[in-house]
Formats: structure tokens, sequence, C-alpha cells
């Protein structure tokens, strides 16, 4: 999977600022699909394409996920993506760069999300909007 040319300074930043204030929905903004639709905006690829367009509220999002991938997590879901279509996990999760798909502990949940252009932080979106959490928030990450 490549990189645009300028994925960081146009692709990806055009696709945050874009979607800042975008509503939670289940199979098309939640916090499978936000990374998901990140990483396409700066490589093309859909990394959710077998989620894609599957599923509309939670209890179908769950049953997708053990149907596709034998699990039961988002975390799950996360990795059967990343090695599906050749990301290289991490040994150690911190390592991570910008636009580098992760699994970060949000409260009690784990969910997915994107490492920040600024590289501090990772963003996904949950129920409530929007989700910026620190780097250490990260415990699975894979190489974009």
């Amino acid at each position: 999977m490549k990189r645009t040319e300028h994925w960081a300074t146009q692709e990806y930043d055009t696709h945050l600022r874009q979607h800042a204030n975008d509503a939670f929905i289940w199979g098309t903004n939640d916090c499978c699909m936000f990374p998901a639709n990140a990483i396409q905006s700066f490589t093309g690829v859909d990394i959710a394409d077998d989620f894609r367009g599957k599923y509309s509220d939670e209890a179908s999002a769950f049953k997708l996920i053990q149907t596709v991938t034998g699990g039961t997590t988002v975390a799950e879901a996360a990795a059967y993506c990343a090695v599906k279509h050749g990301l290289i996990e991490y040994q150690h999760p911190l390592m991570a760069k910008r636009g580098d798909l992760v699994v970060i502990k949000n409260g009690d949940n784990l969910i997915a999300g994107i490492v920040h252009l600024n590289g501090h932080q990772v963003i996904s979106v949950s129920k409530t909007g929007l989700v910026r959490l620190p780097i250490t928030s990260i415990v699975k990450s894979w190489s974009v």
C-alpha cells in the first residue's frame, strides 16, 4: 500500500478538516470506518472493503465482525483488515507514526483509530463525536 506523494499536507489534512464535525453513524462514520476512510483518502485502498455497506447498527456490526473475522471485537476487525491488506504490525505499538492504523483504549472500550497529523494524538470517532486521545492510548498499531 502506497501513500500519495503529498498525503499529509493534502489528502489526509483535507479529509480530517472535512469530517471533523461529522456525526457518528454505524457503517459510515464509526470507529472502524473513520480510520478506514482516512487511509483510503491518502492511499486509494479501502481496508474496510469486507465491512463497508454491510451493517447499519451496533448489533449488525458485531455480527459481521464475527462472520468475517471469527472474532468479537473492534480490535480483531482492525487486525483482520491490517493483515488482509499487508500492513505490518509494530512490535512496539507506540512506534506508530502519522497516518498509521491503531487500536486505542477509549475509557473501557477498545476502538480503531488513526495517528493524527500532529503525531502526538490518535483520532477516531465515538457515539459522542470526534475523539482525540494521547498517543499513549495505543494498544496495537500497524504501519500504513
